[in-house]
């Protein structure tokens, strides 16, 4: 028996040079902001639509033809210095030979303390802050983030280029709860002629807060809201796919489209997961797509059920309607039957379960959707189990 070919389907890892699925105009707009000084551009969207991917592989790009280009993760930063040191390493690393004079200009103009040490691979060097930045005072820290970016525009200016800098989950720029740095930060970028910024983001509550008209970063930036891929688009992209793989038979790939819905990264995942069932037999069929939608569920369950144990009980009731397809929460019948609050409460949860990231903003009552169609089906089956739900 001959192996099976590689799985065509990737997921969660994003490669040096990932492989974007269509946005032929999202990456377009995304090259031009990033190839010259100046440009603001917000990419706004719910997780694993494939925001971080379009961007990675835009940044290599640039970085093949010269351009000075840097991405910067926000999402586990728990000091504002922590966002500081992130910036320093990215743009020591793009500033090329250059980077000494860059370093030089900082400590003049700012008075950090750094530290360095040699990558024992390439030998290139890492610089950092010393830990004690971590416990500075907010203003010194405030200070030394603008800093960083204020110098390296400096340094862009004296070398005849600009940098460009994505700064990925910048929402969590939020977190801090220090209104004075993102005005600062605000003033700064303003200022920043030599330099083009990106800004990605997944938690839309936060986002919407930033951009609102009494907040710091209102109409700075123009935006792509990053919505589901097509589905036309998405469909033929994956037949093309298991197509390629010798899987020509796909009556079961619109039940794989219908199960795992928007998100690019749930689909993949299903498509990865019906691959080897399909490729012995040369057809993906419905039931396939239904064992491998179980056996996602079935990965994915030691996590769910421990989301599951840190909700409250008015959460845990409001999912268990919402995964019977309820959209009249506030009615009797629906009180009654998933013994649910009041309405005030209701919306009070529902806020609280988007904050988390469960749900997501929708135009259609309640208003709110399950932002993981594997979770909705285990609450589903849960219901099943412990409501004895048909």
């Amino acid at each position: 028996m001959q192996p099976l070919p590689p799985n065509p389907f990737r997921y969660g890892a994003i490669d040096i040079h990932p492989e974007v699925i269509n946005r032929v105009v999202d990456r377009s707009r995304l090259r031009d902001v990033l190839s010259g000084a100046g440009g603001r551009l917000l990419i706004h969207g719910r997780r694993r639509m494939g925001k971080t991917t379009l961007c990675k592989a835009v940044v290599e790009e640039l970085k093949a033809e010269g351009v000075a280009v840097m991405m910067v993760d926000f999402s586990t930063a728990t000091q504002l210095a922590d966002l500081s040191n992130a910036l320093l390493q990215k743009i020591t690393a793009a500033s090329g030979k250059g980077w000494q004079d860059y370093l030089s200009d900082l400590m003049r103009a700012l008075s950090l303390q750094l530290e360095t040490e040699a990558d024992p691979l390439t030998g290139a060097i890492k610089v950092r802050l010393k830990p004690i930045a971590r416990t500075a005072p907010i203003d010194e820290q405030r200070e030394t983030f603008i800093g960083i970016l204020d110098r390296a525009n400096e340094l862009a200016k004296q070398q005849g280029r600009h940098f460009a800098l994505v700064v990925d989950e910048f929402q969590e720029l939020a977190r801090f709860e220090d209104e004075a740095t993102l005005w600062n930060l605000r003033a700064a970028i303003q200022h920043h002629t030599h330099m083009s910024y990106v800004f990605t983001g997944s938690r839309v509550h936060l986002i919407n807060l930033l951009m609102a008209s009494d907040r710091a970063f209102y109409k700075m930036f123009s935006a792509i809201n990053f919505e589901p891929v097509p589905l036309t688009e998405m469909r033929a992209w994956l037949a093309g796919k298991f197509e390629a793989s010798g899987v020509l038979q796909l009556d079961g790939l619109d039940a794989l489209l219908k199960l795992a819905e928007g998100c690019t990264v749930d689909r993949l995942r299903l498509a990865a997961m019906s691959y080897p069932l399909a490729a012995a037999s040369g057809e993906l069929t419905q039931p396939m797509v239904d064992r491998a939608y179980q056996a996602v569920i079935e990965e994915d369950k030691a996590f769910f059920q421990s989301d599951w144990q840190q909700f409250t009980q008015h959460q845990q009731n409001i999912l268990r309607a919402m995964a019977e397809g309820e959209t009249k929460l506030g009615s009797a019948r629906v009180r009654q039957r998933f013994s649910l609050p009041a309405s005030g409460s209701v919306s009070n949860t529902l806020k609280a379960l988007l904050e988390r990231g469960v749900l997501y903003g929708t135009e259609s009552a309640p208003g709110y959707a399950y932002d993981n169609p594997y979770f909705k089906e285990w609450v589903h089956q849960r219901n099943q189990l412990d409501l004895g739900l048909s």
